[in-house]
């Protein structure tokens, strides 16, 4: 590993290293609060909209697509947020990101105004990261001691 650069500023130094123990939990709490009340919205708001948009862009059963998208996303958004079962609860929200860009946002290209891949691919890449990871010190996996 190379050495770390020298900073141009030394005595930012001391204000990084005391936020670098929180930037990470912050990342996973928005992570899984962003997907978490997006399942809400599914579940709990609107979820004929959601049916009828996941039959008009091809997925037969729409009500089913919805339910389930809305309480992967609910359920596994809570877990994420908490660092609870991180692991587990990354990889159904990467699967379904990635099948969200293949079957939706591929076709649109880049850039996210345009429906493109850009957000949900960024998203999948910061679960991405708790997938491989876990939850981190800060963390109810680390409270409990115990991580998959």
């Amino acid at each position: 590993m190379p050495a770390a650069p020298k900073l141009l500023i030394p005595p930012l130094g001391r204000i990084y290293a005391a936020l670098w123990p929180v930037t990470e939990p912050l990342i996973r709490l928005m992570a899984g609060g962003s997907l978490a009340f997006h399942g809400y919205q599914i579940l709990f708001g609107n979820i004929e909209g959601a049916a009828r948009f996941f039959e008009s862009v091809g997925f037969e059963r729409g009500l089913m697509w919805a339910t389930v998208v809305g309480l992967l996303e609910f359920v596994c958004g809570l877990l994420l947020a908490a660092g609870l079962l991180t692991r587990l609860a990354a990889g159904p929200i990467l699967v379904f990101l990635i099948v969200a860009i293949v079957t939706y946002h591929w076709e649109f290209g880049y850039n996210w105004e345009g429906r493109g891949i850009e957000y949900p691919l960024f998203w999948a890449l910061v679960v991405f990261h708790f997938l491989v990871r876990g939850g981190g010190p800060w963390s109810l996996d680390a409270l409990i001691g115990r991580e998959i």
